[in-house]
């Protein structure tokens, strides 16, 4: 929540506009988080080597609560009690963008 938070003052300073490079770990919890997936799902979504991921981002202060049956944790079956985070409002544009990377031949691990 934090960083959506910070990405969010910091697209304020910066005419609406932010890039963030992350580890995909992150930034498929992130995204979990903002499309209301179960974690389940959202850890074994695609992201590719170099993929975009476009997040329309609210810097206008308005907010979603995840709350304690949130998708994210499992909906109605969740066992989690007692959490509410406010996340700015967020709408995901596009996932695992990656047709900038055709013809990059990625170096493979023996």
């Amino acid at each position: 929540a934090d960083a959506l938070h910070s990405l969010a003052n910091i697209a304020v300073d910066n005419g609406g506009t932010v890039l963030a490079v992350s580890h995909s770990t992150y930034l498929r919890t992130l995204l979990g988080a903002v499309m209301d997936v179960p974690l389940v799902l959202a850890a074994s979504a695609e992201q590719r080597n170099g993929c975009i991921n476009v997040l329309d981002v609210n810097f206008e202060g308005i907010t979603t609560t995840l709350g304690p049956k949130s998708g994210i944790f499992g909906g109605s079956l969740s066992i989690v009690k007692d959490f509410n985070l406010p996340l700015p409002q967020t709408n995901v544009v596009r996932t695992n963008e990656y047709r900038h990377l055709e013809g990059i031949t990625w170096p493979t691990v023996s």
